[in-house]
C-alpha cells in the first residue's frame, strides 16, 4: 500500500515480494576489506595475468575503465579511449 503514496494508478496485484539482498565482504571495524581488488603479475608473479576480484556493481558501471587499468597492467596500448 506505501507505493500507492506516490504511484496511485499501481494494481496491487501486480506487485509481489522480493529479495533485497546484502552484499558482505570481509573485513573488520578496525580494517574494512576493499570494495575490490586488481591484482597484476607485481602482486602474484605470474606475467600475463590480471586478477580482477570482487568485480559486483562497481565493476558493471565501471567496466570501461577496468578495461584500461588491465590493458595497462599488461602493457597493451589503450585503444577504449
Amino acid at each position: 500500500a506505501a507505493i500507492c503514496r506516490y504511484w496511485p494508478e499501481c494494481a496491487l496485484e501486480r506487485l509481489a515480494p522480493g529479495y533485497a539482498g546484502v552484499r558482505p565482504k570481509l573485513g573488520s571495524p578496525q580494517a574494512f576489506a576493499d570494495d575490490f581488488m586488481i591484482q597484476s603479475a607485481a602482486a602474484h608473479g605470474c606475467t600475463g595475468l590480471v586478477n580482477l576480484f570482487g568485480i559486483e556493481s562497481p565493476g558493471l558501471t565501471a567496466c570501461l575503465a577496468l578495461a584500461q587499468e588491465v590493458m595497462a597492467q599488461l602493457g597493451l596500448t589503450d585503444s577504449l579511449a
